[in-house]
C-alpha cells in the first residue's frame, strides 16, 4: 500500500536581504513545519519573478520556472490567499513587538510558546521561521516590487531580524 501526498503550490511574496520574490511555494504539510524542517536549508520556488535589491543596480530582474533559494534569503513570507493564511497553525501566546529588519520595520504580534519569554524567543524556539500576526510593515529602503504594508499573518525568519523590543 502506498500513501498518496497531494502537493499544492501556494502563491507567496518574499522579501529577502538581496532579492524580492513573487512566485509559488509547494509546502509539504503545515508551512511553518515545512520551513522549520530539520536539515532544510534551501527551498524551491516556482514560476517566480526575481527582483534584485536595491532596485536600479546593475543586476536586472528575471523570471524563472524554478529556482532554489537558501534559507537566509527568505526574510519575510506573505501568502496572499486569505483562506490559506487562516489554515496556518500558530502558538497561542503572543507579544506585541517592534522588529527591525534590513528593509522594513515590523509592528505586530510574535507568537511564542507558553514557557518562552519575549527576550528569549529567538534563542529558545526551534527553527528559523516564526509566526507574526496583525502586522504593520514599514519599508525603510526602496523595494523593487510591491509588498504588503498590512498583513493579518506573516512568516518571519528570525535571522532576518536585527533587533526587536516590546511595544
Amino acid at each position: 500500500m502506498s500513501i498518496q501526498i497531494t502537493l499544492e503550490r501556494r502563491d507567496v511574496q518574499i522579501l529577502g536581504r538581496n532579492f524580492q520574490f513573487d512566485g509559488q511555494m509547494e509546502p509539504i504539510g503545515q508551512v511553518l513545519d515545512y520551513l522549520n524542517g530539520e536539515g532544510r536549508s534551501t527551498f524551491p520556488l516556482y514560476d517566480v519573478k526575481i527582483f534584485p535589491l536595491p532596485p536600479g543596480g546593475p543586476l536586472k530582474g528575471t523570471t524563472q520556472p524554478e529556482i532554489t533559494v537558501g534559507s537566509p534569503e527568505l526574510g519575510l513570507l506573505y501568502f496572499p490567499d486569505p483562506d490559506y493564511r487562516q489554515q496556518i497553525q500558530v502558538m497561542r501566546n503572543a507579544d506585541r513587538v517592534i522588529a527591525y529588519t534590513p528593509h522594513a520595520v515590523l509592528r505586530g504580534n510574535f507568537h511564542r510558546g507558553v514557557e518562552t519569554r519575549l527576550r528569549d524567543m529567538f534563542d529558545m524556539l526551534q527553527g528559523s521561521y516564526l509566526a507574526m500576526t496583525d502586522v504593520s510593515i514599514f519599508p525603510i529602503t526602496e523595494l523593487a516590487a510591491p509588498f504588503p504594508t498590512q498583513a493579518d499573518f506573516l512568516i518571519v525568519n528570525r535571522h532576518y531580524v536585527g533587533l526587536y523590543h516590546a511595544q
